[in-house]
């Protein structure tokens, strides 16, 4: 039995709808529990699960679906729902504005904001003048906001992680996307959510820990913002007795910003490895600082300076014997890639590697540096743009977009490769990568093998959704599964070199 239920004109964000339908699942035995606002895009894939939503539900509406065996299960279902919507739960203390927060009572020291950017920066602007950090989960916030409140951050002497910032930990707590990364001394700084992630993870798999992610948001080394929540990160861990090494991450920003956060690194006491995707190893001539191309050369050049491992990668006569083997199968029709990346700065480290490799190949997609729309040539797509994420969720919290996109991928005839993230972590889907799984062993068996698909999973042991158990059932369906970002780049090229 399937039913809905439509409450008008209320706002619920993505992250807290997403928990609710694994929540409900789990407490009445439901087959599924959807909980979305009735955008364009999260009508269309309730309408894909089988559920008839009425033309009359407008964007401000929030729609709760249910399957269930009975009628007794959804009735039961529909009211767990509205009662987690209105936070009544034992373990949870509510507040509904922060006026109400006592902190002599309640000593809290950090917000985070998931509101609609139109309303964020009003509440991060009353949690700083309260003498607590700040974490804004929301986009689409002003810019002039976000320096205005990065400015009185530092007049208050508390830290503005954000706007659009994914990712953070803070005394071993996940904020937002963020994995359970384990406790260590090195010390990340992120204006990449996915990157800094990954950067975290791989420094785990070679043996070591994280004392902090401080995420800065994205346009954090842009020219209005001019690197300000990273510069006083940079301060806070060069304080900071728990950390010994300090990572910097970013997409490539501004040239002059880039070069003034270089600059404060480099009269910092403590080693400092920077990873600005795409900026090139000129902009480091004359710092001190030490230089990674790619997000997993950062993590290892950290774990060495602290003293620990590396990680064992993928030499290249396995990458070639990879690559022969997956175009022995191909037929002459398939000749392209087909990428579907989460994490926008995978595409984009992706995209990196394949233009160095590939110098006379054609990408198509949604990134810079790519041709727009669809061609005949390779493409490669993020799915956490804005263009995506507008009206619906984000793909890490809810990956119903993304398999679609690779159900159509993995259907291509003209697709020689498929490549795709999958992301862990406490606050993310809690079955990231089941779905794509099926999907990947259905069209590898239909084609008899004749397909490549790779994939990278970006988590940590302490996640929920158990990473090592994603990696099988990847592996089961027959996934090549890479170490790290760059490594499935790595496989990818290699394959595609021979399609040329």
């Amino acid at each position: 039995m399937k039913q809905i239920k439509i409450i008008k004109n209320r706002y619920v964000d993505s992250v807290t709808l997403m928990s609710i339908g694994e929540k409900t699942i789990a407490a009445t035995g439901a087959e599924n529990a959807e909980a979305q606002m009735a955008t364009p895009a999260n009508l269309e894939v309730l309408s894909m699960l089988g559920y008839g939503v009425s033309a009359g539900a407008t964007p401000n509406d929030l729609v709760l679906a249910v399957t269930a065996k009975d009628k007794e299960t959804l009735d039961r279902a529909f009211a767990q729902m509205e009662a987690l919507l209105d936070h009544r739960t034992a373990e949870e203390r509510v507040y509904r504005s922060l006026d109400e927060i006592d902190l002599e009572e309640d000593p809290f020291d950090l917000v985070q904001i998931s509101l609609p950017g139109k309303y964020a920066a009003v509440e991060a602007e009353k949690a700083l003048r309260k003498g607590l950090d700040v974490f804004i989960f929301s986009d689409n916030v002003p810019i002039e906001d976000e320096v205005r409140l990065k400015e009185l951050g530092l007049q208050c002497g508390r830290l503005v992680m954000g706007p659009d910032c994914g990712v953070g930990i803070l005394e071993g707590v996940a904020l937002a996307a963020g994995s359970i990364v384990r406790r260590g001394r090195i010390g990340i700084i992120g204006a990449s959510g996915s990157g800094a992630q990954e950067v975290a993870c791989v420094i785990e798999r070679c043996g070591l820990g994280v004392s902090s992610l401080i995420g800065t948001g994205g346009r954090d080394l842009s020219a209005p913002v001019g690197g300000r929540t990273m510069l006083q990160a940079l301060d806070v861990l060069e304080r900071d007795p728990e950390t010994d090494v300090i990572v910097l991450v970013s997409k490539v920003a501004d040239t002059g910003v880039m070069d003034r956060v270089l600059t404060r690194a480099d009269r910092c006491q403590k080693p400092v490895i920077a990873v600005f995707l795409g900026a090139g190893k000129e902009l480091f001539a004359g710092h001190r600082v030490h230089y990674a191309e790619f997000l997993a050369d950062a993590a290892v050049c950290a774990a060495q300076l602290a003293g620990g491992g590396t990680v064992t990668a993928i030499d290249d006569e396995e990458v070639e014997a990879l690559a022969e083997a997956a175009c022995s199968k191909f037929g002459r029709a398939q000749k392209w890639l087909r990428a579907l990346y989460c994490g926008g700065t995978f595409a984009e480290e992706s995209l990196l590697y394949w233009e160095q490799a590939l110098p006379q190949a054609v990408f198509y997609g949604n990134l810079p540096g790519t041709r727009k729309g669809l061609g005949e040539g390779h493409t490669v797509l993020d799915l956490g743009a804005e263009e995506y994420t507008e009206s619906a969720p984000h793909p890490v919290f809810e990956p119903a977009l993304r398999n679609v996109k690779l159900k159509e991928a993995l259907k291509d005839p003209a697709a020689a490769v498929v490549v795709f993230d999958v992301i862990t972590g406490p606050g993310v889907h809690a079955h990231p990568a089941d779905e794509a799984a099926k999907l990947c062993r259905e069209a590898i068996q239909k084609r008899g093998g004749a397909l490549a698909v790779v994939a990278n999973v970006c988590g940590a042991e302490g996640d929920p959704q158990n990473v090592a158990e994603i990696v099988r059932t990847l592996k089961d369906a027959g996934v090549i599964v890479a170490g790290s970002n760059k490594e499935s780049a790595r496989i990818v090229a290699a394959i595609l070199r021979r399609l040329v």
